[in-house]
């Protein structure tokens, strides 16, 4: 058949991969370009998007921008909704050039669109809001941006992406808090259902989650790395002096992200293919309660 069709003078073009995917935001020199690779997946998939622009007094942490750009899909009608966010700006290194930022948070951003396309043929009883923040490196601002612009939604719960590149083994948290106890009850069931490695972490590494959690909206951050990085970190964010770390010790994560070595090659198609199935598993199983 391809013969036919090349015989014919008809283009035959491959779909994307998520290494393809992941590869083309890496390649960007600057946000405005990830923004721009972010919004032409989603119209290339024929998903309906809108745009949440703000701005910035000034430039921070050496990004050159005053304006930041949420993108937002919205999936269904009714009152009731779960927003499921990422983060697809990448960090400036001390030479003033942008990360690559695969890990930090491509894989994240491409699984979403791919989330976004799983659940736009589904009928859920909720609605669903999927959001790609803007400037999370420069402190949170997208996701501030859009909890402030959307007080009158009514958020029963929020999913925050971070660091969902390589590895098996799901972190997620904040997982002491007693807003979320129905959240975090699901999220174990998902777990079991789907025979997924999950640990529970009482405080994850800063990211959107946390402004949602500021205002008193159910929250659970995920993350994916392997097995022993996962609980190196544990140790690192919850277990204070006593964590058992060897004093200067750093999980390689924490060398990978905002540096020159967050590249594609980190990245595993496996991975952000288990993290798709296991999140539309969730999200799935929160619609229904």
């Amino acid at each position: 058949m391809i013969n036919i069709l090349l015989a014919l003078g008809l283009a035959v073009q491959a779909i994307p991969t998520i290494a393809d995917d992941v590869a083309r935001f890496a390649s960007c020199a600057t946000n405005e370009e990830r923004f721009a690779a972010l919004t032409t997946m989603l119209t290339s998939r024929k998903l309906a998007f809108t745009v949440e622009p703000f701005k910035i007094e000034r430039p921070l942490r050496g990004e050159p921008r005053t304006e930041g750009r949420n993108v937002v899909v919205t999936l269904g009608e009714v009152r009731k909704e779960i927003v499921i966010g990422a983060h697809y700006d990448a960090a400036r290194l001390p030479d003033g050039s942008l990360s690559k930022g695969a890990v930090d948070n491509a894989a994240s951003t491409v699984m979403l669109v791919r989330l976004a396309e799983v659940l736009a043929v589904e009928k859920l009883p909720v609605r669903i809001r999927l959001v790609w923040f803007d400037m999370e490196e420069l402190g949170l601002i997208g996701s501030q941006q859009y909890v402030q612009n959307h007080t009158s939604d009514s958020i029963s719960a929020m999913l925050n992406f971070d660091i969902n590149a390589y590895g098996n083994t799901i972190l997620f948290g904040p997982s002491d808090r007693q807003d979320n106890v129905e959240l975090r009850r699901t999220l174990l069931q998902t777990c079991a259902l789907e025979d997924a490695a999950c640990v529970s972490f009482p405080q994850m590494p800063p990211g959107d989650d946390r402004t949602f959690v500021k205002a008193g909206i159910q929250t659970l951050s995920l993350g994916v790395l392997p097995a022993v990085e996962v609980h190196q970190v544990w140790l690192m964010m919850n277990a204070g002096a006593n964590s058992g770390l060897a004093q200067g010790a750093e999980p390689p994560i924490f060398r990978t992200i905002h540096t020159a070595d967050d590249t594609p090659d980190k990245v595993s198609e496996a991975t952000v293919g288990m993290m798709l199935r296991f999140t539309t598993s969730l999200v799935k199983n929160l619609a229904r309660r």
